[in-house]
This record gives structure tokens, C-alpha cells and sequence, in this order.
């Protein structure tokens, strides 16, 4: 990597792209290598990661309040504070709002080849 500096930035240009087999850190995704360019996989693979992160945040909010409710026991704090909490809600609805804006991308891509195909 390489590395600029100027009076209030530092700046970090990535190194030149070199082949895959060499890294150590291989990229993740669900879907096997003949599907990580077709749009239809990827809007599958973007919903699976989506939704796994709502649930999860979903859950610790969850586990949060059963803690901080009538079973709360006052020698053991909540699993989050409230800040952490407010945030992990917010980038549920931010997600569920992508995710929502994202199918409804496809729909209409899927609506307007079909009806070009029937033409």
C-alpha cells in the first residue's frame, strides 16, 4: 500500500491488483464462482446477508429488553446500552429500507424484460 500526506489528509492508494491465488484472504460469498455475476444470484445473496443481519440485531435488542425488563437482574447490566441499541434499530430499518428499494429494482428490471420479450 501506498501511503500520501497533506496538511489534513493522509491518503491510502490499495496496491496494484494481483492474482487471487496469491492472497491469503479470499473473498466471501454464497454463491459459487459462475453465479458472483448474474443479477439474479447476487439479489439472493444480497437478501440471505441482509436478512441475517436484521435478525441479529434484532435478537440483541430482543435479548436487551428481556434483561432490562422484569427479569432484570440490577448486579448485571444490559447486554447494549441505549445508544448501541438505538443504533443497531436504525440500521435495521436502514437495511429493511435497502433491501425493499433493491427488490424493487429487480421487479421492475424483471417486469421490463418480460415485456420486451413479449413484444
Amino acid at each position: 500500500m501506498t501511503y500520501a500526506k497533506n496538511a489534513n489528509k493522509t491518503y491510502i492508494f490499495p496496491p496494484e491488483p494481483g492474482s487471487p491465488e496469491a492472497a491469503l484472504h479470499k473473498p466471501f460469498s454464497w454463491l459459487v464462482p459462475e453465479l458472483q455475476h448474474d443479477p439474479d444470484a447476487q439479489f439472493s445473496s444480497v437478501t440471505k446477508n441482509f436478512s441475517f443481519g436484521i435478525r441479529n440485531c434484532l435478537r440483541m435488542i430482543h435479548a436487551t429488553d428481556l434483561a432490562s425488563g422484569v427479569y432484570a437482574d440490577p448486579a448485571h447490566p444490559p447486554l447494549l446500552s441505549t445508544d448501541v441499541r438505538e443504533e443497531l434499530m436504525l440500521f435495521s430499518i436502514d437495511a429493511a429500507d435497502e433491501l425493499g428499494e433493491k427488490a424493487a429494482r429487480d421487479i421492475e428490471r424483471r417486469n421490463e424484460k418480460y415485456l420486451k420479450e413479449r413484444r
